[in-house]
């Protein structure tokens, strides 16, 4: 519940800065004034993907450190009446054996945000692109588009290839331009999972360089569509005429 709460709000916000970037100076023609100070087009809109991206992380790491922190202090009400009492009035391994779970759950969510960011980095990097062609109200609908279809895009392979023909030809033309988004969602996996980093060699230290070695492919993955994203916005943008 947290991470998607941090996930819809970044994202928004994400989308938002993206697609205005480039759609409104192009409109207002300052985009024209801004290149003429022996700027390249291509230096613009990686300019602005990079000014929208400082912002997202910003404010991933405003929500993020906020969340962690109520994960922290979770376990304290989550615990037992009893249990409260001993650690609040005790020391020795009670008291740091509390204190390894609380940090345990805090660092669980950790990957979750890291993925959120790479998951709003790839749409901002379509966004960008969308807005080198199209105007503000097109580029956010159609990146809010591929938000929703880069979540269903196992199910919707899967109908339309039973559906066949054309229509098959056609959604696959369609889910390979819109990014695999589940690549990003592990949340259910994490709110299901103690991770414990702070205890080498247990079951839990393992899971958690399982899941950053995960998070590690996810981000190659995200560099890679961002690259191509950003890649088609500059060729977008060199056939724009901004007079």
């Amino acid at each position: 519940m947290g991470l998607a709460f941090v996930l819809h709000v970044v994202l928004l916000g994400g989308l938002l800065a993206a697609a205005t970037g480039v759609a409104r100076e192009g409109e207002a023609k300052t985009a024209q004034t801004v290149l003429a100070k022996a700027l390249g087009r291509w230096q613009f809109i990686v300019g602005k993907y990079a000014g929208t991206m400082a912002a997202v992380a910003v404010a991933a790491a405003v929500l993020g450190a906020v969340f962690v922190a109520c994960m922290y202090y979770r376990v304290g009400f989550d615990a037992e009446v009893m249990e409260r009492a001993l650690v609040r009035g005790g020391v020795g391994r009670e008291v740091e054996a509390f204190r390894a779970r609380q940090v345990n759950q805090s660092l669980t969510v950790v990957p979750g945000l890291v993925l959120v960011l790479l998951q709003v980095g790839v749409l901002a990097a379509l966004a960008t692109a969308l807005s080198a062609r199209f105007s503000v109200g097109a580029s956010v609908a159609l990146s809010l588009a591929a938000f929703v279809v880069g979540h269903l895009t196992v199910f919707l392979d899967g109908a339309g290839g039973a559906a066949g023909g054309a229509v098959s030809r056609l959604a696959q033309g369609v889910l390979a331009a819109v990014p695999f988004l589940e690549i990003f969602n592990i949340n259910e996996k994490l709110s299901h999972a103690m991770l414990t980093p702070l205890e080498p060699g247990s079951p839990g230290a393992a899971e958690w360089a399982a899941v950053w070695a995960y998070v590690g492919w996810a981000a190659v993955y995200a560099l890679a569509y961002a690259s191509v994203a950003i890649g088609a916005g500059v060729l977008l943008f060199r056939r724009r005429s901004l007079s």
